[in-house]
C-alpha cells in the first residue's frame, strides 16, 4: 500500500530515556539523604561522598556501555526512506544510503542498529529500540532488521540500474 508511514519504533523511548536519568538521580538522592538529613555532610565524612562518587562511576560506566543516549527518539518507515528524529535534529534516511541493519543485544536490551554510507546529522550509526511488541521476541526483531536490509538492497540495485 503505497504512502503508508509505519512506526518501528518504541513509542516513548524519550521517556525511557529521560527515566534512565532520573533513576540515577534518586539512587544518589537515596545514598546523600540519609547523610544530608543528619548533618554528616556539612561535617568532614568522607564515606557518604565516596558512595556517591562510586554510584555515579557505576551510572555513567552503564551509559557508556550501554549507548542508551544514542537511541533515536522515533524511527519512521515512510516506505522509501527511514524518518528519523533524536531530540531536535529530525533526517530522513533513504534506503540506498543504508549499508547494514542488524540486531544488537546489550544488558538485555534489543535494538536494531542502521549503518550508513553517507553520514548524517546524527552520525553514521542510527540505534533505535523496536516497538514495544517485539521486546521479548528476538526472531521478530531480527525480521524487522532484515527487511529492512533487503529494502535497502532493493534500492541500492535500483539506483545503480
Amino acid at each position: 500500500m503505497p504512502g503508508v508511514v509505519q512506526v518501528i519504533s518504541f513509542k516513548n523511548t524519550n521517556l525511557f530515556k529521560r527515566g534512565i536519568w532520573l533513576t540515577g538521580v534518586a539512587l544518589l538522592a537515596v545514598v546523600l539523604a540519609p547523610a544530608a538529613a543528619d548533618g554528616s555532610l556539612r561535617q568532614d565524612s568522607t564515606t557518604p561522598v565516596l558512595v556517591a562518587g562510586a554510584l555515579c562511576v557505576c551510572f555513567f560506566y552503564f551509559l557508556w556501555a550501554t549507548k542508551i543516549y544514542r537511541l533515536a527518539d522515533e524511527v519512521l518507515d515512510c516506505e522509501n526512506h527511514l524518518k528519523v528524529r533524536r531530540g531536535r535534529v529530525e533526517e530522513n534516511i533513504h534506503f540506498a544510503n543504508i549499508t547494514a541493519a542488524e540486531v544488537i543485544t546489550g544488558s538485555g536490551i534489543h535494538r536494531i542498529s542502521v549503518r550508513l554510507r553517507e553520514p548524517t546529522r546524527l552520525g553514521e550509526k542510527i540505534d533505535f529500540l523496536p516497538q514495544a511488541s517485539l521486546w521479548s521476541n528476538v526472531s521478530g526483531v531480527k525480521r524487522v532488521a532484515s527487511g529492512l536490509m533487503d529494502r535497502a538492497r532493493k534500492m541500492q540495485h535500483t539506483v545503480r540500474d
